[in-house]
């Protein structure tokens, strides 16, 4: 008769990474730590990650990538920057090019977007914690050739014939530089050609394929209030908001204007406004066409509303919050969907958002399944960012990058990378290092950039209904998939901590004996006619092949038992959709917990 399998099915049973509730309490099957480093796939198997692999050149010098942002361009191209030391950088055919140099190596800008009606582009405005606003038209591309006073662009690298299809000024003062060298053009930009360059751009040195990128414009002294630093900055309807690390009041300047922050007499729709806030200000970020501003402990809404046809008043809406449920910084809010996400200083993991027939937006507390991993990390530098299905919180200080499974609502484990800002470039997501001037592409390749990585699934223990019963087995089922290089370690600990037990089993992905792999081959004299379609495949193929095994043993008496599988090497991959013991009764009692 053949043996009866407690079998856990994940892509039925699954919930996701928890660490709030006792992992002996658990009815459903979670993961729990030590979990890291394993993600839950779309098939429903708990699976190794993907690794990281470095995105151009490697760095010895210990500056982290402190900063960073990603700007979708009304050209249609995408501008990836990172701020390290005193540099801020602009990826440019896979590789990081400088284009601003700060004056002290521990000003961090902030970035918003903002349409310029005179040229018809957009551009990318920051702040640097000082009295200015700064704007980059986001002009990058590579120098072909010059004469004493005109610079011709290469078009086959960035794919525009004229230097204003590549985002360069054609209105106001225009500067391009080359090196460490700054040039002024007067004319040419919708051409291939700028004219009226001076200095002479010959005596340069300057060979084709260098690097050329559009100068930094300066507006100083907006607001033009003496003692304001300019530290936070946001766009909405085309007018700017600043806020500072240090005074309650928010300065929005005039519509369709980067320099007009004076409020006038009788406010009308578009004009500037002058904001006043309980709290120095943490964080903007829009949503539904409002403004969300938060403080420390506080979240406002700003709301402009017309009290006459000519008239609109700017009103500052506190929201129902409790103590210390303002964001962290600029970096610890995202947004996802109709939701704001962010980091409190509580902290707490919230979203910010409308729910069905409620006028005001309501808090959500989405951290608390993993409650005491947020109580125990220091959320210094944290940074959220969204990509696809997942909501990513990095965690710099501990080394951690926290995924949360929109899609499914649960949590995943740990993942460990050393990434203290994240980044989507091309629609996939990156990760800037906490230690070097390095940026990885993340969840990419099978190993962490030429290193191991110590991946390892933990599961909840279960007591299989009978907590105060003794149970035991002689045969555990697994049913996964595995590369051929991979030795997979499955534990067992036979009741809490291994107190009873710890037991070992290794499953070898060239074990033959065990593996299903699939025919890849369809075509005619491989496979019997009409078992397959002609010239494919009935599955989907994998560069894994499934395994299935029933590791034997002798038989121990528990109550309780856990499940770890774990591997901690280079390239080593493996998923696992379905695992169990041949469990039953042990003719012994329980003696020795009566008393």
């Amino acid at each position: 008769m053949a043996k009866k399998y407690q079998v856990t099915d994940l892509p039925r049973q699954f919930k996701g990474y928890v660490h709030k509730q006792d992992v002996t309490s658990l009815n459903d099957i979670y993961l729990v730590p030590p979990s890291q480093n394993v993600l839950y796939d779309d098939g429903g198997a708990i699976r190794t990650r993907g690794g990281f692999t470095l995105d151009g050149a490697a760095s010895t010098t210990t500056n982290p990538v402190r900063r960073s942002y990603d700007w979708r361009t009304s050209r249609g191209t995408e501008v990836n920057l990172r701020i390290t030391g005193t540099v801020i950088q602009a990826r440019f055919n896979s590789a990081w090019a400088s284009f601003y140099t700060l004056a002290v190596n521990t000003d961090n800008p902030e970035f918003s977007e903002y349409w310029d009606t005179t040229e018809q582009q957009d551009w990318l405005l920051f702040v640097l914690g000082n009295r200015h606003l700064y704007e980059w038209s986001g002009g990058i591309t590579t120098f072909a050739s010059a004469t004493a006073t005109t610079i011709t662009k290469q078009t086959t690298v960035d794919a525009f014939d004229t230097w204003v299809e590549a985002g360069f000024h054609d209105a106001g003062t225009r500067q391009v530089i080359i090196g460490s060298t700054t040039y002024t053009y007067t004319g040419g930009e919708s051409t291939a050609t700028l004219t009226g360059v001076t200095p002479d751009p010959t005596a340069g040195g300057h060979t084709a394929g260098d690097v050329i990128h559009q100068a930094v414009r300066v507006t100083q002294n907006v607001p033009t209030s003496a003692d304001y630093t300019n530290n936070l900055i946001a766009t909405l309807n085309n007018q700017v908001y600043i806020g500072s690390n240090f005074r309650r009041i928010i300065y929005v300047s005039v519509q369709n204007s980067i320099s007009d922050f004076t409020p006038a007499a009788t406010r009308t729709p578009g004009d500037a406004a002058q904001l006043y806030l309980d709290e120095t200000p943490t964080a903007f970020i829009s949503q539904e066409e409002v403004m969300y501003i938060s403080t420390r402990n506080f979240w406002y809404q700003i709301i402009f509303e017309a009290f006459s046809l000519t008239a609109e008043a700017a009103n500052v809406k506190r929201l129902k919050t409790s103590p210390l449920s303002g964001a962290r910084t600029q970096a610890s809010v995202a947004r996802i969907g109709n939701e704001i996400m962010f980091v409190s200083n509580e902290p707490k993991l919230r979203s910010l958002g409308r729910v069905e027939n409620v006028e005001t937006p309501q808090f959500r507390d989405l951290s608390d399944p993993i409650k005491l991993d947020f109580d125990d990390y220091d959320f210094t530098n944290v940074h959220l960012l969204f990509n696809r299905s997942h909501l990513y919180v990095a965690v710099p200080v501990e080394g951690f990058v926290l995924p949360y499974n929109v899609t499914y609502g649960f949590w995943e484990s740990p993942q460990v990378l050393p990434v203290r800002r994240l980044a989507i470039v091309g629609g996939l997501i990156y990760g800037h290092s906490s230690a070097v001037i390095e940026t990885y592409r993340l969840f990419n390749g099978t190993n962490d950039n030429a290193g191991a990585m110590e991946a390892r699934a933990a599961f909840n223990y279960q007591q299989f209904g009978e907590p105060d019963a003794l149970k035991r087995f002689d045969e555990y089922l697994a049913e996964g998939y595995i590369s051929s290089n991979t030795k997979l370690t499955l534990g067992v600990k036979y009741d809490f901590g291994g107190f009873t037990s710890i037991q070992e089993f290794t499953i070898l992905g060239d074990d033959n004996a065990i593996l299903f792999q699939t025919a890849a081959d369809g075509s005619f004299g491989k496979n019997p006619i009409g078992s397959q379609p002609i010239g494919s495949v009935t599955d989907t193929l994998d560069d894994l092949a499934k395994f299935r095994v029933i590791k034997t043993t002798a038989p121990t008496d528990f109550f309780e038992m856990q499940v770890v599988f774990e591997t901690n090497d280079i390239d080593f991959q493996w998923k696992i959709l379905r695992m169990g013991p041949a469990s039953q009764l042990s003719p012994n009692q329980p003696n020795s917990i009566k008393q």
